[in-house]
């Protein structure tokens, strides 16, 4: 599935499940009007017929490990409707924050494009004509700089490889609780991941508290989710505080990855009993003001790619280009 069927389909899913529909009865739907690929549906009621799981199907469909938590999670405080749709909801918004994060760079990062061609143009047919006709003098920064600028161009895309793949190798020997604690001190990143799992991690509880359910009880149900997330880290984490004496908001304090507030919010959703509804409430607000901060973000990104051509350009003229007309003035 593409990332607009993936969207359009857990939408549709969602609202013919909140209208009385049941699965069965929603695929049956989706072949009658031929919303998606016949043979996709047909596998999905297969497997649905099958006694596998809705995020077992989903799994298969390519949906993110986070999605897939949130609905093994439905199924065991019964709002599979209102997650359905609030996944598809989430994924609208960030296609919305993609799309605009693509506008705001693609010409940016085309005039930086061009610039890097006139830099390879003027290091392999302009320098060697004004070297040979001693317009400019061979150790100046400038043609310094212009000289090894290919070479600069593949240091920089050697170790941007290198960096990516040493991530990623690094990565995989982390636990989920190592691997975001250390992403969480990347100074913008960081603060982007905070939110996201606060919001996340606020919205997941929210529902569980609410239907009733005891701390430990969610603990236990987290744990025995199919899929190794954060989420089921942070359980395991969690069990063994608790049996050593470590109360929710305190514990919750340790972790680097949710929002300072998060545990004020624990302890005072508890002392009024009220936890499930304001954990609800807390992840609404920081769902908001994660988008807007990355609205923020996307807005400064254009101009700051804009300033950064304009002073390397004003550079290379200053550096090289001022000197030969001093010299053709001179002559």
């Amino acid at each position: 599935m593409t990332k607009k069927d993936q969207k359009k389909f857990v939408l549709l899913l969602g609202e013919l499940l909140n209208n009385g529909f049941s699965l069965s009865q929603a695929l049956g739907f989706f072949q009658t009007g031929k919303l998606f690929d016949s043979k996709l549906i047909t596998r999905v009621e297969a497997d649905l017929s099958a006694g596998e799981s809705l995020a077992s199907i989903l799994n298969q469909l390519s949906y993110s490990k986070d999605q897939l938590l949130q609905l093994e999670l439905a199924q065991i405080h019964g709002d599979l409707p209102a997650t359905l749709i609030g996944i598809g909801q989430q994924m609208d918004l960030l296609e919305k924050q993609r799309n605009n994060f693509i506008k705001a760079i693609s010409y940016p990062l085309l005039l930086l494009l061009f610039l890097v061609l006139i830099l390879l143009s003027m290091r392999f047919f302009l320098l060697p004509e004004l070297l040979a006709s001693g317009m400019i003098q061979q150790g100046s920064l400038a043609v310094l700089f212009i000289h090894d600028f290919p070479i600069l161009i593949f240091v920089i895309i050697f170790c941007g490889f290198c960096f990516t793949l040493y991530f990623r190798q690094n990565r995989k020997k982390q636990s989920y609780l190592a691997r975001y604690t250390r992403l969480s001190k990347f100074p913008l990143i960081g603060s982007l991941h905070r939110d996201y799992y606060s919001a996340y991690f606020a919205l997941e509880w929210g529902k569980l508290f609410n239907q009733g359910l005891e701390l430990i009880q969610i603990i236990q149900c987290l744990l025995v989710t199919d899929r190794d997330s954060l989420m089921k880290d942070l359980a395991e984490d969690l069990q063994t505080a608790l049996n050593n004496g470590q109360s929710l908001p305190e514990q919750i304090k340790k972790y680097p990855f949710l929002t300072q507030e998060f545990s004020q919010i624990i302890l005072q959703g508890q002392a009024r009993g009220n936890l499930g509804k304001e954990l609800l409430i807390y992840s609404e607000i920081i769902w908001q003001r994660l988008f807007s901060r990355i609205e923020w973000m996307i807005s400064w990104l254009q101009p700051l790619i804009f300033l950064f051509v304009a002073v390397l350009i004003v550079s290379i003229y200053v550096a090289m280009l001022l000197p030969i007309t001093s010299g053709l003035e001179g002559f």
